[in-house]
């Protein structure tokens, strides 16, 4: 057995699954909810929403993408060790979702070929693919036995799948936040993507942020104060991780500098492209204050006030000077070029839960953005609540990796009309709008609430 506990580990490659369907928010969407087209698309920043056909669910997504995961790396089901995934759109409250996809999958590749190969599923809100990312990573890191035989440059690898579809009551805040998607993570050591470092730092609080109770189809969530308790555990977070990075010498700060400056890229959990706006004022504030740059800032929009000039310190994240803060010159220039370019999927794919965080990551991958020993800030959240963040290393091979689908998949989708995604939303039209072709379907559901699912060529 080879000793990987000081070998690199984490994420090799990406592949991610959408839906072929599509509303505009910012057209007949906008005009029937009496909202401007603005509000959407530069407040919230979500000109279009992932719409799942009538055949797909978190279930079809995720197999959709762990199979183009292992087709471009050339994959067999013996090398793959663990399918963990994580999701908050369970399809079945006692049934592993990753059961579902391993028997969609054995449709490809042939009956018990998967039956050597773990699946769990992790729910935490839309952390849950980090915690299952996390697991993985120590898997691997205890040193699995290498399949020899194999004639690869890998021996057993691991599979995360982050797959969600995140629907609201219709005509509520959260509705234009909605969206879908998969995404699929190769898992493995010496990855080209990004080598995982040895410090994350958490935060964990009970709160009723967001949440959907047994039985409920639809989310129930306290806007403002979710998007606050996000703001506060991802602080929480942040420092937490700053300290660990910095006391272990992983980081290290020369005079005037903090962490986010060793940064190449920030990416956060997007519940909308705004929120991570938002995130990075939070950040950006937090470790600017005493340093040189911040006398820039307050020069520019003034001095900051003290914490007892509010009602409540965690308050002081929505009041005026935060808004003016994100408009000054360094922070906008901070954030165009550390944030904002994770955040371009997402304004036309909507929130995907658990997969935003990744679809993040993926959009600087298909951009070619990411740069070969830089390295990555990361920062998860699932309400209710917990926070994580995290960083790695961009790998070597990052250069060298089989060409994503992600921008023609976008490019290829179908857009409906008001009609269609409200009888999709609300699960009554049963033929698909576009008939499924080289993907998984949900075909029926029986009389004891089973699922059986096809690959549809």
């Amino acid at each position: 057995m080879r000793d990987l506990r000081n070998s690199a580990v984490g994420i090799d490659d990406i592949a991610v699954a959408v839906p072929k369907l599509f509303v505009s928010t910012l057209g007949e969407f906008a005009r029937e909810r009496g909202i401007e087209a603005e509000k959407l698309s530069r407040g919230i920043g979500v000109k279009k929403m992932a719409v799942p056909d009538a055949h797909q669910d978190a279930a079809t997504l995720a197999a959709t993408s762990t199979l183009e995961l292992m087709e471009k790396n050339d994959l067999r089901p013996q090398e793959v060790g663990r399918i963990y995934i994580g999701t908050e759109s369970g399809v079945d409250e006692a049934k592993a979702i990753g059961t579902y996809v391993v028997g969609m999958l054995e449709q490809v590749y042939g009956p018990g070929s998967f039956s050597e190969c773990s699946t769990v599923e992790f729910k935490s809100a839309c952390i849950g693919a980090t915690h299952a990312l996390e697991n993985v990573a120590c898997w691997l890191k205890m040193g699995e036995d290498e399949d020899g035989s194999s004639g690869r440059r890998r021996g057993i690898v691991g599979i995360v799948v982050a797959t969600d579809v995140a629907r609201y009551e219709m005509k509520t805040p959260g509705e234009y936040t909605q969206g879908a998607g998969s995404v699929a993570l190769l898992v493995d050591k010496d990855p080209r993507i990004l080598a995982l470092d040895p410090v994350m730092g958490v935060y964990t609080r009970d709160v009723n942020d967001f949440f959907r109770p047994i039985g409920m189809r639809c989310a129930v969530v306290n806007g403002k104060y979710s998007n606050h308790c996000y703001l506060t555990a991802m602080e929480g977070a942040f420092s937490s991780f700053q300290r660990r990075a910095l006391s272990r010498g992983m980081i290290r700060l020369a005079e005037g500098e903090c962490v986010t400056d060793h940064l190449q890229h920030i990416i956060f959990h997007i519940p909308y492209p705004r929120m991570a706006e938002y995130a990075a004022a939070s950040l950006f504030r937090l470790e600017w204050r005493g340093l040189p740059r911040w006398r820039e800032v307050e020069e520019e929009i003034g001095p900051e006030p003290e914490a007892s000039d509010f009602s409540d310190e965690k308050v002081r994240l929505s009041t005026e000077y935060n808004r003016r803060f994100s408009r000054s010159a360094q922070f906008l220039e901070a954030y165009e070029k550390k944030v904002k370019p994770s955040t371009m999927a997402s304004s036309i794919v909507g929130n995907i839960y658990t997969g935003s965080i990744y679809l993040g990551l993926a959009s600087l991958l298909e951009e070619g953005r990411l740069t070969y020993g830089t390295r990555l800030g990361l920062g998860s959240y699932g309400s209710g609540c917990s926070a994580s963040f995290f960083s790695g290393l961009v790998g070597e091979g990052v250069g060298s990796l089989p060409k994503g689908r992600l921008l023609k998949q976008l490019d290829d989708r179908v857009e409906i009309g008001l009609e269609d995604y409200q009888l999709l939303h609300d699960g009554k039209r049963r033929e698909s709008v576009v008939p499924p072709s080289g993907e998984f379907a949900l075909m029926d559901i029986d009389k004891d609430g089973y699922r059986r699912y096809e690959f549809v060529s």
